[in-house]
């Protein structure tokens, strides 16, 4: 019995499939070649079963493995730094009214761009810090101000400034604002593209949000089971 190892291929995965395939085939012929060569090879069937058995175990090792890195680089509690880039939006200013927003994803952010009542440029974030409403769903600008459009929180579009927390509707909005810690609004510095600011409107965000979001909840997750080790399989 001949048992063959295949070559590495771009697929690890694939390779070590193909593998415990080829181990498992060869050892299915075992009896019959035996059979036909009579009693002389049954001395050494134990040996060469033994080595199925071996190559087996090494080949479904070497995939286990090789799916346990993959994992585990996909996924990680360890701590994210921040990586602020400036990115195109896609939007130019000249295409914004006066209180007009208009709501993107750029490097993970969900970011809130729009120009105020004297048409000044500004950008927040979508979601209000009470409970993720999305301001793009029916906020008012009024002045530099911006009003959550669910129970009527407001910011300032500048600093993020919180100015009124859950003050509508009335005895419910105030009653919802109770239960999660009053916050202010992210903001981002934005600037105009191009020469004499006439390209995209261009905001500076962290492309690492995402990965930093991640982070925290798989570690959120791993430490409420005591098992964050510093990555996830």
């Amino acid at each position: 019995m001949e048992v063959a190892f295949l070559a590495p291929t771009t697929n690890a995965g694939d390779s070590a499939r193909v593998s415990v395939e080829a181990v498992v085939q060869s050892a299915t012929k075992l009896p019959q070649t035996i059979a036909a060569q009579g009693p002389q090879s049954a001395a050494g069937f134990g040996v060469k079963m033994a080595a199925v058995a071996s190559c087996t175990a090494a080949a479904v090792g070497l995939a286990s493995s090789r799916k346990r890195s993959k994992t585990a680089a996909r996924y990680t509690t360890q701590t994210i730094l921040p990586s602020l880039a400036w990115i195109k939006s896609g939007v130019k200013a000249s295409e914004l009214q006066p209180k007009q927003l208009k709501a993107l994803t750029l490097a993970g952010n969900d970011v809130l761009i729009g120009k105020t009542e004297a048409g000044a440029l500004f950008c927040v974030g979508n979601l209000c810090p009470h409970i993720g409403t999305p301001m793009s769903e029916g906020a008012d600008v009024i002045g530099d101000v911006i009003v959550c459009p669910l129970h009527g929180s407001s910011f300032k579009v500048t600093t993020g400034e919180l100015l009124d927390w859950c003050v509508s509707p009335p005895i419910i909005g105030p009653l919802t604002g109770l239960i999660v810690e009053k916050k202010n609004l992210l903001v981002f510095e934005v600037r105009q593209g191009g020469l004499l600011g006439t390209g995209d409107v261009e905001v500076l965000v962290d492309t690492n949000a995402k990965k930093a979001y991640e982070a925290w909840y798989w570690k959120g997750l791993l430490d409420a089971q005591g098992k964050d080790d510093g990555t996830y399989y």
